[in-house]
């Protein structure tokens, strides 16, 4: 039996391990098969946050649309000092503009 993984942080490269450092269970990957059938594992063990980085994030839009009325996981992009959209920013602003009504930032 597999233990349950509260928090997962899922990356293409080594910047992601840092997540370790809290006791944050991460998938360094680069394989986007690998990547969604995480995702999936994770979701399936109840998993409740998954910490994406904008890289994935970007590139998996479908997968991302199956978890998005769901309560659980949390899916959350994260910028990487190699590359950043600003994806991470913009989903904080949708989602607290959600649950306040309007825009703070």
């Amino acid at each position: 039996m597999q233990e349950k993984t509260s928090i997962a942080a899922i990356g293409t490269s080594d910047t992601i391990l840092l997540f370790n450092a809290v006791g944050i269970k991460t998938f360094v990957l680069n394989d986007l098969n690998a990547i969604e059938k995480t995702i999936f594992d994770l979701a399936n063990q109840k998993c409740e946050i998954i910490y994406l980085t904008e890289d994935i994030y970007i590139k998996i839009p479908e997968t991302l649309e199956k978890y998005k009325t769901a309560v659980y996981p949390i899916i959350i992009p994260i910028p990487t000092k190699e590359l950043s959209e600003g994806i991470g920013l913009k989903k904080i602003r949708e989602n607290v503009e959600k649950a306040i009504g309007f825009d703070i930032f």
